[in-house]
């Protein structure tokens, strides 16, 4: 008897979401995101990897709803690295647990989603390429690397042309 392979998502909240927003000027809206995620790709498993501040309450809910929404989170503490110039470098460093999960899954993976353009990650979808697993990329297209475009082409979706299915627009509910 053979094991049900699932379709999974993998979502650099750093590269992917806080890139979207500070590069093209406008927010995910992640309830909309994981939607269309589940209803386009039937993305099954759902993991967004980030940092969190310990005592930062109104990120806590922000986690709070996206596990509602049906995220896995993985989430990691900042560091915070203060710099020669007097700016502080804040970092999470989600690159492993997001490539190790990744690799754990393995096995079980029939299609596999990543949410990030950071080349770092070009080993890893390679690597699942090669092994016959259907990878795709969500990215912004000019902050993505340009291996991992090659790599994937016409498997890289431009999150830049999303933007009218995906983007947040300010509501009394809150974060929906």
């Amino acid at each position: 008897m053979s094991k049900e392979l699932k379709n999974y998502a993998f979502i650099d909240a750093s590269n992917l979401i806080y890139g979207v927003w500070k590069f093209e000027g406008w927010k995910v809206d992640c309830k909309k995101l994981i939607k269309y995620l589940k209803e386009r790709y039937g993305m099954q498993e759902l993991y967004y990897y980030a940092g969190i501040y310990r005592d930062n309450a109104k990120q806590k809910e922000f986690y709070r709803k996206l596990k509602d929404f049906g995220y896995s989170l993985k989430l990691k503490e900042v560091s915070l690295y203060p710099q020669p110039d007097g700016t502080v470098v804040r970092k999470a460093n989600c690159d492993v647990d997001l490539t190790f999960d990744a690799m754990r899954c393995f096995d079980d993976i029939k299609k596999a989603m990543f949410l990030t353009g950071d080349g770092d990650f070009y080993p890893l979808m390679k690597h699942f390429i090669e092994n016959g697993i259907e990878t795709s990329i969500i990215s912004s297209g000019k902050r993505t690397s340009r291996k991992i475009k090659q790599l994937l082409g016409s498997k890289f979706i431009d999150i830049r042309g999303l933007k009218n299915l995906l983007e947040f627009k300010n509501s009394k509910r809150g974060l929906d």
